[in-house]
């Protein structure tokens, strides 16, 4: 047997993953001056080098049998597509995120690729947007019409987002002390500040504190431009046509999990909610297919493809290997060259959560984005 569950995706507190960017940092900034311009001409004094090739790496199992199933990952708030700078480096690695997109293509390439013999959804979300879950769906469909097993594995959770993009998998199986559920569409936390005083411009901007208050002008053209504006409530017809947009979307959401889940849609509406469920309640009401720990759902898919005994392999979606200084460097000197923060990333992922509807549990989204 090879590799171990270290392989699973690494699930840090924010406030651990701060400290060890800092640390990490750190060294690396260190070890740019220490090493000086001799990296860069060790790095170049070969010459060219030959194009290296997508390898997918073993990660549990018999390395030597053909029977690979390939572990594709769905952790952390989904998003749409990947920016280039969260292609390798240390930092990214540890921000935990899902591209639907990326996902999708992920899935894609397994359905076609004759290696391949099935698919695991490793599932650890709060959910996310609706784009990146409907592509993720996509691609879940794609292996299906291939003839290939795909089967998701719960790992504490799959909320909104999560239950959307694997609703149509063979089958979901959940862990033991996970929840799941969370069937709705939230749209937004519009703050409204009434007679506000103060103005907090941020770490380098400053701030003003007044006597009579601070009042916002905005000049727009069409009604409902400055929706969001923090200095008016919204209007009746503002908040009509924001719920009708929401409807229409959990409508949409309802089609589709009732489509592939045996869930019942009355019971959806008007007894669970959006509630999540623990394992035996989310499994009664057609969540889930049951509950098994990591290696029970490995083994049900080994199954499935008709491997005997440790005839069988676990890997990641293929990826072109890098270099020791690659893995050192990599999009973390990109970042530190570029000024670029971690709270800069952070506003984006808030930014795109925040747009428009999104299926997240709204615990999850206050959590990740403040009010």
């Amino acid at each position: 047997m090879e590799g171990d569950m270290a392989e699973r995706p690494p699930l840090l507190p924010d406030l651990f993953r701060m400290v060890v960017k800092m640390i990490v940092g750190g060294v690396l900034v260190i070890g740019l001056v220490s090493c000086g311009v001799g990296c860069v001409a060790g790095a170049g004094a070969g010459g060219k080098t030959a194009k290296k090739e997508p390898v997918a790496k073993t990660i549990y199992g018999n390395k030597d049998s053909d029977n690979a199933i390939e572990r594709i990952d769905i952790v952390g708030p989904i998003l749409t597509h990947a920016p280039d700078e969260t292609d390798g480096g240390f930092f990214s690695s540890i921000q935990v995120l899902t591209y639907g997109y990326k996902v999708k293509e992920q899935l894609l390439k397994a359905a076609k690729d004759d290696d391949v013999k099935a698919v695991m959804l490793f599932v650890s979300t709060p959910g996310g947007t609706i784009v990146g879950s409907e592509a993720i769906h996509d691609g879940v469909l794609a292996v299906k019409e291939a003839g290939k097993p795909i089967v998701a594995h719960v790992d504490m959770m799959s909320a909104s987002g999560g239950v959307w993009s694997t609703a149509a998998a063979d089958k979901i199986f959940a862990d033991h002390g996970s929840l799941v559920g969370s069937v709705g569409v939230i749209f937004g936390n519009f703050m409204y500040y009434k007679d506000p005083v103060a103005i907090d411009g941020g770490l380098f901007r400053g701030g003003v504190t007044t006597r009579g208050g601070v009042k916002s002008t905005v000049i727009a053209a069409s009604e409902g431009k400055d929706l969001g504006n923090p200095f008016r409530p919204m209007t009746e017809r503002e908040k009509t046509l924001l719920e009708a947009s929401a409807k229409e979307f959990y409508e949409k959401f309802l089609d589709h999990v009732t489509q592939y889940r045996p869930l019942d849609r009355d019971a959806l509406v008007d007894d669970y909610g959006a509630m999540i469920f623990a394992n035996d309640a989310a499994e009664a009401r057609g969540y889930i297919d049951g509950s098994r720990t990591y290696q029970e759902s490995i083994a049900y898919i080994a199954g499935e493809i008709g491997a005997e005994g440790d005839d069988w392999k676990l890997v990641l979606p293929p990826e072109v290997p890098k270099s020791p200084l690659e893995k050192m460097f990599g999009a973390s000197l990109a970042a530190l060259s570029s000024g670029r923060m971690e709270a800069a990333q952070d506003a984006a992922v808030c930014a795109e959560l925040k747009t428009g509807p999104v299926a997240i549990t709204a615990q999850s989204l206050t959590s990740l984005c403040g009010l």
